[in-house]
């Protein structure tokens, strides 16, 4: 047997292999920090997390259980299969004996309740956490199911589709010149709870040739005052697609409206796109063409992400136009 040594942190993966069988086994170690010993391909998975990737190595006849929020999921809704798979409760709350009835080979689950994964381990069960802060490291996801199916050429297909995906996106808003770029702002559940300069959305603000004013701010949510905010004084705010709020809240406030983004009318919830799946390529594509319209032609973006939401999923995008 061919034994791997993978490391999924900080989007590194590195395997040692030794032995002459052909099959790799391997041993993962995850965003908490814990190892799973993995002889693939896994044929009964608890999808937790990265549920979006069922239909990108279509591997609905392998998953047994799944993250109640799948349901809702607009990519997954048009899938038949979606119907057919048994709920275990959600990543914060899990539903045991539901869960441990399936007998699954993996648990595939968020990083952030390492109570929850030490819990299942203890039990047993083999889990991988995973939390994908950055490109980087949602490619070495990628990569990783890849292995974990057997389907490495699917993951290093729909890999380049999204490396060209996104270098597109990035060559059209290269051509703003440097003193035109526009500052950006990503908020989150609150208005004053900002994107820092840690994680995938200011990273996406980067390669859309936005400026985040909150770069310099170490970490991924940052509470800052009101008067930070006015001081930045953003061309153009982008708010989390799940918050409880719009920009009609934030159009209509007297402290909002000394901000340039507000007076004139740049503030945009963001798209129920997903930044843990090929999905972030598209959320790219609006994030760059909210912040650059006059680079950008609508029909045409609304063709290409058709095109690649086909080329990755097998299905089109829902709930997302360019107009």
């Amino acid at each position: 047997m061919k034994k791997a040594l993978i490391f999924l942190q900080a989007a590194v993966l590195f395997w040692a292999l030794s032995g002459s069988a052909d099959v790799f086994a391997f041993t993962v170690k995850d965003a908490a920090g814990n190892d799973t010993d993995i002889t693939p391909p896994v044929n009964r998975v608890v999808f937790l997390s990265l549920y979006e990737l069922i239909p990108v190595f279509d591997v609905w006849d392998r998953v047994v259980g799944l993250n109640q929020w799948a349901y809702d999921n607009e990519l997954l809704k048009g899938f038949a299969r979606l119907k057919e798979i048994p709920s275990v409760g959600t990543a914060d709350s899990v539903n045991i004996e539901v869960l441990f009835a399936l007998h699954p080979d993996l648990v595939i689950t968020w990083s952030y309740k390492p109570e929850v994964t030490e819990f299942l381990i203890r039990r047993g069960l083999r889990v991988i956490s995973v939390y994908p802060d950055s490109l980087d490291e949602l490619y070495a996801v990628l990569d990783l199911c890849g292995k974990l199916f057997g389907k490495e050429d699917r993951a290093g297909e729909v890999r380049s589709l999204m490396e060209k995906n996104l270098t597109e996106t990035a060559s059209k808003v290269s051509k703003v010149p440097p003193e035109n770029r526009r500052k950006v702002i990503w908020l989150w559940q609150k208005p004053t709870t900002v994107s820092g300069g840690i994680g995938l959305q200011p990273e996406l603000i980067r390669l859309t040739g936005g400026i985040n004013p909150a770069e310099s701010i170490r970490v991924k949510h940052a509470e800052v005052s009101m008067e930070s905010i006015v001081g930045w004084d953003p061309d153009v705010i982008f708010i989390w697609g799940s918050a409880r709020y719009g920009p009609e809240e934030l159009l209509s406030n007297p402290q909002w409206k000394k901000i340039r983004a507000v007076r004139n009318g740049r503030v945009f919830k963001a798209p129920s796109l997903t930044t843990w799946s090929p999905t972030i390529c598209s959320l790219a594509l609006w994030m760059a063409w909210k912040t650059y319209p006059e680079y950008f032609d609508g029909k045409g973006l609304s063709e290409e992400v058709l095109r690649f939401h086909k080329e990755c999923f097998g299905v089109p995008v829902a709930g997302l136009a360019f107009d």
